[in-house]
C-alpha cells in the first residue's frame, strides 16, 4: 500500500496590507498561488532568490518556505 505524502511547504505573501501565510501546501499549489499573483514579484525559496518564471522548473523541498514580495526599487514598494 502506498503511503500518502503530505507536503509541508509554507508560502508567505507580503504586500502593502501585511502578509498572508499559507501552510501545508504542495509544490503544485505553491506554483499556482504564485502564478496567480499580479504585478512584478520577487520570489525566494528557502532564502534563495529565484526567477518567478523559473519556479515551475525548481524542485521545492517538502519542508521549504517560499516568500513572495513585490519588487522594490530604490526602497520604494
Amino acid at each position: 500500500m502506498e503511503e500518502d505524502r503530505m507536503s509541508n511547504i509554507t508560502l508567505k505573501i507580503l504586500d502593502l496590507t501585511g502578509d498572508t501565510v499559507l501552510a501545508d501546501l504542495d509544490a503544485d499549489a505553491v506554483r499556482a498561488e504564485v502564478t496567480a499573483l499580479d504585478g512584478e514579484r520577487w520570489v525566494f525559496v528557502d532564502g534563495r532568490m529565484v526567477q518567478r518564471d523559473a519556479l515551475a522548473n525548481i524542485d521545492i523541498a517538502e519542508n521549504a518556505t517560499v516568500l513572495v514580495t513585490r519588487q522594490m526599487v530604490a526602497g520604494l514598494v
